[in-house]
């Protein structure tokens, strides 16, 4: 197998600087706040410890004994930087609002994922790792949709890259991801890089670029997209998880078989004994959950320092303000969860950016039918305290019985494309309970007929969502990313525009993962029908 680790991050970041022009963005320096309650930066070795890629397991479950990326703020480090075969997804991305410098509103989500071959398309038991890599963006007062664009293939480190293949590199010093594909005519190149610190450290610069071919869903044609955005982190990476290698649940078992095969009953003990309290329960029992979840790490507030677009001859937009919010997921599917996330499994959450304060509110509600509903609500940033690893650890974590959605009355929205039905505005309620302070906060889709896609082949609904409301009985307001599923229609659709579809008849694990996926498989169809238009291409 391959791991996604190469020496020629250092060439590819130099070429992507030139072409965009980087150093003048790069030096305009951080004007991000400072939090008084946020811990300093975990000090970490600037040279690449060399751990091998199994000290990091191969499998999400909770654990007390500590896997590398546990033990202190090297190891952690170095867990960000080192390719992950093993697992069945390893996936880096960036996410949120870009405002620009006219006032308008726009959308981003650029990502890099790697999952095994084997694993996207079970009949091709090849040890070989797959890369999707790719740029969302969306004007929203376009009301046009996103245009989208990537690399996609095989990822061969090192080699020069075909319409099929991507030479992937991930660095330690600095840590970099760099992709670089080819549409057959033109180069195309991505790149995320800590510019200053460490990755994951309070503090850090990062410069994101991409230069694609990017297109419309229902265009015939691309145009070749230049894309670049630096980001401050006033907080540091927080880590979602239980025990010291962050394990993420995102189910519970109740005792019947699951896709035939036999499971313990963890859900009456997680709700009558612990209160929904999934963190409890595993401090209790121990059980390791193993394959039910993620390790799940996030930056919740990158504020945007400087940004800037262009596509083709004509679209130019800029901007110095915005916030990002930053996921890494490792997650691996056996076979209960290969059933599981094949078979009807839903979410809805809602990443909620808080700028001001220097913290991320992170809550969802997810389900499918042989195990149930499980809700999860946590709340991390300004105020945390910091783990040996240097990650930060939520300030709140409410448990599930304190937890409510509640649709606002008039807020469906049925897609005059897919036919699907749509909650495009919940209430989100968390009880103040054992020092958690109350939330109430709605959530509302921000210009809602143009954030829906075809996600691995079901609509969703998938962007920047506006939240007001109270915590602890202050007032809040701002933006969140929200990943939203419909109804799907009773009966046949007649809706004749086309979204951005992805082509793919594979299910994500986690709906903290879905966007990544989501991207990713979109960008794959956009990259074939770009590879049967090739000579529509206009540089």
């Amino acid at each position: 197998m391959l791991l996604r680790a190469a020496s020629s991050t250092v060439l590819l970041g130099t070429a992507i600087f030139t072409l965009v022009g980087v150093p003048a963005l790069a030096a305009q320096g951080s004007e991000a706040p400072v939090f008084s309650a946020v811990p300093a930066a975990c000090v970490s070795s600037n040279v690449d410890p060399g751990i091998p890629a199994a000290d990091f397991g191969d499998i999400a479950e909770y654990s007390t004994t500590s896997l590398a990326q546990g033990v202190d703020c090297t190891g952690f480090r170095a867990y960000l930087s080192t390719g992950l075969p093993q697992y069945d997804s390893q996936s880096f991305e960036f996410f949120g609002e870009l405002i620009g410098s006219d006032g308008s509103t726009n959308s981003v989500a650029m990502m890099s994922q790697g999952n095994p071959l084997s694993w996207l398309d079970p009949s091709l038991p090849i040890p070989i790792t797959v890369e999707e890599a790719g740029l969302i963006f969306n004007r929203l007062d376009e009301n046009a949709g996103p245009f989208i664009g990537g690399v996609d293939g095989l990822a061969l480190p090192d080699l020069p890259p075909t319409t099929a293949t991507a030479d992937v590199s991930l660095d330690y010093e600095p840590w970099n991801i760099g992709v670089i594909g080819t549409t057959g005519t033109e180069v195309e190149e991505m790149s995320m890089t800590a510019i200053s610190g460490a990755p994951g450290a309070v503090g850090t610069t990062y410069l994101l670029t991409a230069v694609l071919a990017t297109g419309y869903a229902g265009e015939g044609g691309t145009e070749t997209t230049t894309f670049t955005a630096v980001v401050t982190d006033p907080t540091g990476i927080v880590q979602w998880g239980y025990g010291p290698n962050g394990f993420f649940p995102l189910w519970m078992f109740d005792g019947t078989p699951v896709g035939g095969v036999a499971t313990t009953d963890q859900r009456d003990a997680i709700m009558n004994d612990f209160g929904g309290d999934i963190g409890a329960y595993l401090t209790a029992t121990n059980d390791p959950m193993t394959g039910q979840g993620s390790q799940y790490y996030s930056m919740p507030v990158l504020n945007v320092e400087e940004w800037s677009v262009t596509r083709g001859p004509s679209y130019v937009g800029s901007g110095t303000s915005g916030t990002l919010w930053f996921d890494n997921l490792t997650e691996t599917y056996n076979e209960t969860a290969n059933y599981i996330v094949r078979n009807g499994y839903r979410w809805t959450e809602y990443s909620m950016m808080m700028p001001d304060t220097g913290q991320g509110l992170l809550v969802a509600k997810t389900g499918q039918a042989d195990v149930g509903d499980l809700y999860y609500a946590m709340l991390a940033g300004d105020g945390s305290t910091q783990n040996a690893n240097g990650t930060l650890a939520p300030t709140a974590n409410w448990p599930q019985a304190s937890i409510e959605f509640a649709a606002v009355p008039g807020s469906e929205w049925t897609s005059p494309q897919t036919c699907y039905v749509y909650t495009l505005a919940e209430r989100v309620t968390l009880a103040a309970t054992d020092g958690r302070p109350a939330v109430d906060v709605v959530f509302s889709a921000v210009d809602h007929p143009f954030q829906e896609i075809d996600a691995l082949g079901r609509p969703v609904y998938e962007g920047l969502f506006s939240y007001s409301g109270t915590i602890d009985g202050e007032p809040v307001s701002g933006k969140a990313w929200g990943e939203i599923q419909g109804t799907p229609p009773t009966a046949g659709c007649g809706g004749g525009t086309e979204l951005a579809a992805t082509g793919q008849n594979v299910t994500p694990v986690a709906p903290a993962a879905a966007v990544l996926l989501f991207t990713g498989a979109a960008i794959l169809v956009v990259l074939r029908r770009r590879s049967r238009l090739a000579g529509d291409v206009r540089p």
